[in-house]
């Protein structure tokens, strides 16, 4: 009989089963973890290998964004025409532009002298001098400061025949841009089809057009169609084959020729949402308050024969927070000093968004919007500190301020 534990000459050791089973068991659980380890390396270079394809895949589309958001020189313009209201303040006008929503709205100035913007590079060397602007589009001599309808002719040549963009977006030089939104707005439209849009007004017996203050949009296709109708000589849509009236109202010359000869129809861009405008002919101040001229609101109310009735506002425009569409394109009367402040408490809010508070919005325009003389004569300065109009003042400048974002 032998005892456990000993050992007799000759005969094996006994075999501890215990320790060769746990030696076993051992070597399969180490199987087992490099097994396990081999799988979630496999799964997560898979997941690495996805990353990475998305990554590819966004970057471009990122990118393509991006340099929507800028646009390319064939895109869009923003031509800035002359405003007959303070001309001897053009060129800080235009200088001041060139230093807010000029550059992203790819401006366009249009001189009568180059002394106007002698930073700028002329509209002819679009493509050597690359994408920067403010360009210059230089009037000939023949055409003088009060040639409206010739200059505008000229303009439109010009732009169609150098630039060729899908959109031109005409304003004057009193008009304030929010650059990130005339680029939204043009990005749902069709160069390839007639398009003459802006905020449109309508007396009782004239032909309805756009602003020429909050600026109108004009497609390419619109644009060279009007070329070839200038070119035939008996064309009623040429300053030389119409009234004394029209050759000095260039802006109602064109509206006339879209819709009674190229059969171009007006389009309500109200805000869908609340009917707000997007395209406005006042300033901040006077289009939040309400305290526009009467004409201006008379040209509103004959706007049911082209858009169909607007039974809750009457195609009025609003006051107070809803005056303005979240989407808001332009602004008018609008001084060099004044553009400065704007845009300077625009892109503060846009930048700072919530870190910003409604008292720090009031109190860095108090200091810094301009007072009388330098608001010019159609503006009106902000509300004393005290004033209930303060709340809507804070909500327009909130939800507008998007529209500058670089």
């Amino acid at each position: 009989m032998r005892h456990r534990g000993r050992n007799v000459v000759g005969e094996a050791p006994p075999v501890d089963r215990s320790d060769n089973d746990l030696a076993k068991a051992s070597s399969t659980q180490a199987q087992r973890k490099k097994q396990f380890h081999s799988v979630w390396h496999r799964l997560l270079a898979s997941i690495c290998s996805f990353l990475l394809f998305i990554i590819v895949i966004l970057i471009p589309n990122a990118e393509e964004e991006q340099n929507d958001a800028t646009g390319p020189p064939s895109y869009y313009v923003t031509v800035v025409l002359p405003s007959v209201v303070n001309p001897e303040k053009r060129p800080l006008r235009l200088d001041n532009i060139s230093k807010t929503w000029g550059p992203a709205s790819h401006a366009v100035y249009v001189v009568h002298n180059t002394d106007e913007y002698a930073e700028g590079s002329p509209i002819e060397d679009v493509q050597s001098s690359g994408t920067f602007f403010p360009k210059v589009c230089l009037v000939p001599e023949t055409i003088k400061v009060d040639d409206g309808v010739p200059r505008l002719e000229y303009v439109i040549r010009t732009i169609h025949n150098t630039i060729d963009p899908d959109f031109a977006f005409f304003v004057n030089d009193h008009t304030f841009v929010l650059p990130n939104h005339l680029h939204q707005f043009l990005r749902q439209l069709d160069s390839s089809k007639d398009l003459y849009v802006g905020h449109a007004l309508k007396g009782e017996k004239e032909t309805a057009f756009n602003s020429g203050a909050s600026g109108y949009v004009l497609s390419r296709t619109t644009m060279s169609r009007l070329i070839t109708e200038w070119d035939k000589p008996d064309s009623k849509c040429s300053g030389g084959n119409v009234s004394k009236w029209l050759q000095g109202n260039p802006g109602l010359l064109t509206a006339k020729c879209f819709q009674e000869v190229l059969g171009i129809q007006l389009i309500d861009t109200r805000d869908k949402a609340d009917s707000s405008h997007k395209f406005h002919a006042y300033g901040l101040v006077r289009t939040i308050t309400g305290n526009v001229d009467q004409w201006y609101l008379n040209k509103h109310q004959h706007l049911d024969a082209i858009f169909g009735e607007d039974t809750k506002f009457h195609h009025m425009p609003q006051k107070g927070a809803l005056c303005c569409s979240k989407d808001t394109i332009s602004f008018h009367y609008v001084e060099a000093a004044e553009n400065i402040a704007f845009w300077k408490i625009l892109q503060k809010v846009q930048q700072q968004s919530d870190r910003i508070s409604d008292e720090q919005i009031k109190v860095t325009m108090i200091q810094d919007w301009p007072q009388r003389p330098d608001i010019g004569a159609y503006a009106h300065p902000l509300p004393v500190s005290q004033s209930p109009e303060w709340n809507d003042m804070i909500k327009v400048i909130r939800k507008i301020s998007p529209g500058v974002k670089s």
